[in-house]
């Protein structure tokens, strides 16, 4: 390849940090993915090693609880059982964008050619972390445990697989009552983030800011509680029989989750052929690993804003990710509980 084309990609890297703090370029803080990319180590730790190819198949091991009613007396002739393990084999899905840039493209502009192709960039991965985010709220809905055996200041509905609050009685009282439910659950002990949709978010917000100053109290429920933003969430709890719009949200243990990001090894080692580029680039929003596939073909640039006999760089930008939940041997049941006010 022309060393153009390798250049400006070793100069757009640094470049991409301070793109960030223009405010056109602006975007969403991809807040749900990043949760998931939090416990990347904890699920799988050898599986970059591992998975040599998107699409070999990689089995885990884990092993299922043995729950027993115990007993009430001692005899001679007692008998037990074994326990047993099952089997976890992640699925790897890829996330793509593309774009083009030309060698004289910048010729009339007062932007060079670095720049182009850095803002490029820019626009490519925040389009990929956008999207990440929105897969990962996705993943945590579409997972939502259809087990809860809690019956305390709430009712678990069974088509919506959500446990509904009625908010003009126990509203204020709601994160109290998802931590107690989790206990129910079993999780008690455990650390765990609220996942929120719009409402529920902003709800709970100001519910944090009610101190003891206030007349009702209510900001002890969020002592060590991580509340997520989730705009995605509205639409999709929206969308439920129970049409919930007084504010959803998904309890999501610490540890419960997490995101197996992975680009191909040819990427990762930079390998160059006569025809094109394997390479990467660091992600500073989520500080993930993404691949970049480019090559040049001779064009007619000027549909993009380059000249008659002009060289067009086409650029993709990947990352596969397996998001993943702990496994759980009870048919339906995750980990993840769904709220919902009514």
């Amino acid at each position: 390849m022309a060393n153009y084309a390798s250049a400006v990609l070793v100069k757009a890297q640094p470049k991409l940090i301070n793109a960030f703090q223009n405010l056109e370029l602006r975007y969403r803080d991809p807040s749900v993915h990043k949760l998931f990319v939090k416990n990347t180590s904890i699920m799988l730790p050898d599986y970059q090693s591992l998975l040599t190819r998107q699409d070999r198949a990689i089995e885990t091991n884990y092993r299922l609880r043995t729950s027993r009613t115990l007993g009430t007396g001692s005899v001679h002739n007692h008998v037990g059982t074994t326990g047993d393990s099952a089997t976890l084999t992640p699925t790897w899905t890829e996330k793509t964008d593309v774009f083009a840039t030309t060698l004289k493209q910048a010729g009339n502009k007062i932007l060079t050619l670095d720049e182009i192709h850095t803002n490029e960039l820019f626009n490519a991965i925040s389009n990929m972390i956008n999207g990440l985010d929105t897969a990962a709220s996705s993943y945590l809905f579409a997972n939502r445990s259809g087990v809860n055996i809690a019956v305390a200041d709430g009712t678990f509905d069974v088509v919506d697989d959500v446990f509904q609050i009625t908010e003009s009685t126990k509203g204020d009282l709601a994160v109290q009552i998802t931590d107690t439910v989790s206990k129910i659950n079993k999780y008690g002990g455990t650390r765990y983030s609220i996942v929120a949709d719009s409402v529920a978010y902003n709800k709970f917000r100001g519910q944090r800011n009610q101190g003891a100053g206030n007349s009702f109290n209510t900001s002890f429920q969020f002592d060590g509680l991580e509340i997520i933003h989730a705009p995605d969430l509205t639409a999709a709890f929206g969308g439920l029989v129970g049409a919930y719009s007084k504010g959803a949200w998904i309890l999501v243990p610490e540890g419960s989750i997490s995101s197996l990001p992975w680009i191909e090894p040819e990427k990762r080692q930079g390998v160059v052929t006569s025809v094109n580029r394997y390479s990467s680039i660091i992600n500073p929003i989520d500080g993930l690993t993404y691949g970049l596939h480019t090559y040049e073909t001779r064009s007619d640039g000027t549909a993009l804003g380059g000249s008659v006999q002009d060289v067009t760089v086409e650029t993709a930008i990947n990352i596969f990710t397996s998001l993943q939940h702990a496994p759980l041997s009870v048919a339906g049941e995750t980990p993840l509980l769904a709220f919902a006010l009514v």
